[in-house]
């Protein structure tokens, strides 16, 4: 299989790590940023329209040394081991990093995150139904729901910013889960 896979809050708690960055640029307390639950997805008005100009600032300088979450690199080495081909998709371009290939590649590195290919574009959907991928992993429901319409199938790792949302798409916590689930598609095919 084809399996396409988002970083930020995927792969990475990319939005935790940047909380530091964040409160001294917003001039808020990391406290209210956990206390409301603060997650892209769900950014306050008055910072969704600084957005672009905290990336400018942030982005370049420090995304490179995000920490993955636990195992990631693990699992996927294990479903590379299964035959599986990984497509890194991630919604990144030129309006919030300087080079925005060379940043991820650096970050996926510095994570031993062993992949086949990487395309930085914000329609991911798009992205699935060119590059032919059989499933999607993604924490943001507006994705996923947007490829499972493609008649791609997805699974949607439970993040800060959809944890509280209700949704019928196939849902994970780790992944470990991630891993017995390709696992079990693997036995179907």
């Amino acid at each position: 299989m084809k399996i396409g896979i988002d970083i930020d809050d995927t792969m990475a708690d990319t939005f935790d790590y940047l909380m530091p960055y964040i409160a001294e640029f917003f001039d808020v307390d990391i406290k209210y940023l956990n206390d409301n639950n603060i997650s892209y997805s769900n950014l306050p008005k008055e910072m969704k329209e600084r957005e672009l100009e905290f990336a400018k600032k942030y982005y370049d300088k420090v995304i490179a040394s995000t920490p993955f979450k636990p195992k990631v690199a693990e699992y996927i080495n294990k479903i590379k081991e299964l035959g599986h081909e990984i497509i890194v998709i991630t919604a990144r371009d030129k309006t919030l990093y300087t080079d925005e290939y060379k940043t991820t590649i650096e970050e996926l590195k510095n994570n031993n995150i062993n992949y086949d290919k990487l395309i930085c574009d914000f329609d991911k959907a798009n992205v699935c139904k060119n590059e032919n991928i059989d499933l999607f992993i993604d924490d943001s429901i507006a994705n996923c729901n947007k490829v499972n319409e493609l008649g791609i199938e997805t699974i949607l790792f439970s993040s800060k910013g959809n944890i509280n949302d209700k949704t019928d798409l196939y849902r994970v916590d780790n992944w470990k889960e991630i891993y017995e689930k390709i696992k079990g598609i693997q036995r179907n095919i």
